[in-house]
């Protein structure tokens, strides 16, 4: 089980937990109704994209170069066209070789110095990857450094002035205009546009369970992995990284790694060349109307932890049947929201976590520690 993650893997929680303190029992965990789609990685080494049968976890589940924040003027009315105007020049084909085969995704600048970046899928297992610039321009990259648990990947070519995009500060909204930019099927500056319109999705893939991603209508199709998804404003908003289809195509159901993640994963892999991941050390259920009518809970939204083992949360004083409602000044609303605002924080940060227990809400200061799985 990979804490911190998806809330329908979370066992349930000691027998006695909840009895021992006089309150209801703690859920187990609630499957319910959910669509079982194909979640593909959307550009991979080998031909076409890596398939596999998964199902969507939804509401359960200077030298750098950086540019400065600018107001997008459309040329007339076409915003859509205004805005591949200003980011494709900063999208890039990536195409990969390797032992499995050749494939092929997109990568977006992210310093004018020659560093870009894609998801870690695209470049896995390469022994050689290249880039072809907008302009046509084809050089070899190479890998500074990848991080398959946020499914991102950083590249360094031979090059200087490359544009630098806007990457947003800010955190999307449903309903946000989406245009994405990369090369699916290899055709390169292919730009789609659609909405924003799902915010912190949990998708299983291959190598792990993406948390916090944004969902979006704007057609993905194998390649346009690593490509830019852009606001109205010209921003880019995420990195694309996967599509939930029926066939293996365009469903109209795409997801991108939120900008946010993908500056802090680009920064560490080119500062420490590793990513080190927070750690909470809990397993819980994303709390809804439903399963609060059903057991009796005081709160309709939060996670109710069903495990608290050895770790910063149990250190805290946290304990299984506690409902988390906040981290921090953010209000927690499912468990792939929990799990989203740990991975913003680094271990050692501090974080409070505000928390109802027997109807009293009471905050505790969390030391977040390193994943197991990276502590060394």
């Amino acid at each position: 089980m990979d804490l911190d993650t998806v809330d329908l893997t979370a066992p349930p929680p000691p027998p006695r937990a909840a009895e021992q303190r006089g309150a209801a029992s703690v859920p187990s965990p609630r499957l319910g109704a959910r669509n079982l789609l194909a979640v593909a990685l959307a550009g991979a080494l080998g031909a076409g994209a890596v398939v596999v049968p998964a199902e969507l976890l939804a509401d359960d589940a200077a030298a750098s170069g950086r540019s400065e924040p600018a107001l997008l003027t459309p040329a007339g009315d076409n915003l859509i066209g205004t805005i591949a105007q200003q980011v494709a020049p900063s999208v890039a084909r990536v195409d990969a070789r390797g032992a499995a085969g050749a494939g092929s995704g997109s990568a977006v600048v992210y310093r004018a110095d020659g560093i870009l970046v894609t998801n870690n899928h695209v470049v896995a297992n390469a022994s050689e990857v290249a880039v072809t610039l907008p302009d046509g321009e084809r050089m070899a990259a190479e890998i500074l450094g990848t991080d398959p648990t946020s499914d991102l990947a950083v590249l360094r070519v031979d090059a200087t002035d490359l544009p630098v995009p806007v990457w947003s500060d800010d955190e999307a909204e449903v309903g946000d205009t989406a245009v994405a930019i990369g090369s699916p099927f290899g055709l390169d500056g292919s730009v789609t546009a659609g909405i924003v319109s799902a915010l912190g999705r949990t998708v299983a893939t291959p190598g792990a369970s993406l948390v916090d991603l944004l969902q979006t209508d704007a057609a993905i199709n194998p390649g346009n992995s690593g490509g830019a998804l852009v606001d109205a404003a010209g921003n880019v908003i995420g990195v694309n990284t996967a599509i939930a289809s029926a066939g293996g195509g365009n469903d109209g159901i795409g997801f991108a790694i939120p900008a946010s993640t993908v500056s802090s994963v680009a920064d560490q892999l080119l500062t420490n060349g590793v990513v080190r991941h927070a750690y909470l050390g809990v397993a819980g259920q994303t709390v809804d109307p439903d399963v609060a009518r059903l057991y009796g809970l005081p709160v309709e939204q939060g996670v109710v932890l069903a495990q608290v083992p050895v770790g910063p949360a149990a250190d805290a004083g946290l304990r299984p049947g506690d409902i988390v409602l906040r981290l921090d000044d953010h209000e927690v609303t499912t468990m792939a929201d929990l799990a989203g605002r740990i991975r913003q924080y680094l271990p050692g940060d501090d974080l409070e976590v505000t928390y109802l227990r027997d109807g009293e809400e009471d905050t505790v200061t969390v030391t977040l520690g390193e994943r197991p799985d990276q502590a060394g």
